[in-house]
């Protein structure tokens, strides 16, 4: 294990949505494609995923596992080695040296590749659980799948609030509900980079930090624009940058696995 924390950020697949998906009412007809990205930590404690993107299924069987443009947004484009096996095995880990993953929220492009970590320890706020087995807007209900998340199955270590991961001040998960009842964030204390919040779908892309814009997944605007508000008062506090999860322009920002920030 380092002694140095390296933060590793992963494309798990793409989509190409329509505009007006990641800012409602504004670009209509524009196609924009934005990646899914998770995150690997390599901190002194143990090593630790930040979401973990899609199924590797979608590889092969999209349409069986995700769905067809018809019932859904759009569609995931995944290729070989972007599942979390062969990523990981690109920076010489293995799926059961995982000690930790932090679900930023429950919907499915965040979870997908929870079933090749099984055996790690899964964070998440405890009210986002509450809501996955219970979602209450159709639109919501597509985007949870319990057979991925597994509640009753897998060890899952549920949190309220703030939570300081190790306990040692580095790796901060921060709530940030309004894309979803238990949305969060996580802030990473890098001794080169400095702070960097990973901020989950509490703000998808850099274009949504501008407080005009909202996506439109959102089961509340209300309290998405509050922590938004809030998380970049803390981002602003803490001298901290942003990794947006479906930046456009990510790996243009921040540099590609195996490449790392430390």
């Amino acid at each position: 294990m380092t002694d140095e924390m390296r933060l590793y950020l992963m494309e798990s697949a793409y989509f190409d949505v329509d505009q007006s998906v990641l800012t409602v009412g504004a670009g209509m007809g524009e196609i924009v494609r934005i990646t899914t990205t998770f995150a690997l930590l390599r901190h002194p404690e143990g090593n630790v995923l930040i979401d973990t993107g899609l199924s590797k299924e979608n590889i092969s069987a999209s349409e069986e596992v995700w769905g067809t443009s018809e019932n859904r947004l759009t569609v995931p484009l995944m290729s070989e080695g972007m599942d979390i096996p062969a990523q990981l095995a690109s920076v010489g880990l293995k799926p059961d040296e995982i000690k930790y993953v932090v679900l930023t929220h429950l919907h499915q492009d965040h979870t997908g590749g929870i079933i090749d970590v099984e055996g790690a320890t899964f964070v998440c706020q405890r009210a986002e659980m509450e809501y996955a087995k219970q979602p209450d807007i159709p639109a919501m209900e597509r985007e949870y799948q319990i057979n991925e998340i597994q509640p009753d199955k897998l060890k899952w270590r549920l949190v309220d609030g703030e939570h300081d991961l190790f306990g040692d001040g580095k790796v901060i998960l921060i709530p940030t509900p309004g894309h979803t009842p238990g949305s969060q964030a996580v802030m990473m204390r890098l001794a080169n980079t400095g702070p960097v919040i990973f901020a989950g779908d509490a703000i998808w892309t850099e274009q949504l930090m501008d407080d005009m814009f909202l996506p439109a997944i959102c089961w509340c605007a209300s309290k998405f624009c509050k922590a938004r508000r809030e998380l970049k008062q803390f981002a602003s506090e803490a001298g901290a940058k942003f990794i947006h999860p479906h930046e456009p322009r990510q790996f243009e920002i921040w540099k590609k696995s195996p490449d790392y920030h430390t």
